[in-house]
């Protein structure tokens, strides 16, 4: 307050025009809050909010890249499944040949032409085991860019790791994001010991 006792005019100008500019930055911090929304415009003008707005942004942040992440993986996980569904009609059809020529009654003309069948069929199995998904190879494990099968026409080789990938799924959830091909296709056999 200004006081009107005992004091000087000039000391009474001074203080009311502080006074005066005073309100008139509060007035303009105001009406800058109002056209601007915001209800600083500096972290210093007040620290604690600040902080805790800055924690909100980053938590924000964090959301979203989850959530980019979820579709990202859903993505890869719908062509995985695309992919082993096409392995799971394979494999079905050729049990049926199989059954088909199995027994006393199938020639060695049918014997020969189902073993072609089953020769191609590995061709294909080893084509959706090297299944490319934007860029990376589904059934690797970890050596995304490596491709994880080779047929030599007598052997299949995997080239691929057990190892999967793993995504943020929530703030602090990792979840798997691929499946091995030594899970699917049981590419990786025991270690033979002598």
């Amino acid at each position: 307050p200004v006081p009107t006792t005992r004091v000087s005019d000039l000391l009474m100008s001074q203080r009311l025009m502080g006074r005066l500019q005073a309100d008139q930055l509060d007035l303009f911090g105001l009406q800058n809050q109002i056209s601007t929304g915001r209800r600083f415009s500096l972290p210093s003008e007040d620290a604690p909010a600040a902080r805790r707005a800055i924690s909100l942004q980053r938590l924000l942040e964090r959301e979203v890249q989850v959530q980019k992440n979820l579709a990202t993986s859903q993505s890869f996980l719908s062509a995985t499944d695309s992919s082993l569904s096409s392995v799971s009609s394979q494999l079905a059809n050729v049990r049926g040949i199989a059954i088909s020529v199995m027994g006393v009654t199938a020639s060695d003309t049918q014997r020969k032409a189902a073993a072609q069948q089953v020769t191609e069929t590995i061709n294909s199995l080893v084509d959706a085991g090297n299944t490319r998904f934007r860029g990376r190879y589904l059934f690797a494990g970890t050596a995304t860019t490596q491709q994880p099968f080779s047929f030599d026409g007598q052997y299949v080789e995997y080239l691929g790791n057990g190892r999967e990938l793993r995504s943020l799924v929530d703030l602090d959830l990792l979840t798997e994001t691929n499946v091995s091909g030594d899970e699917v296709f049981g590419s990786l056999s025991t270690s033979v010991q002598g």
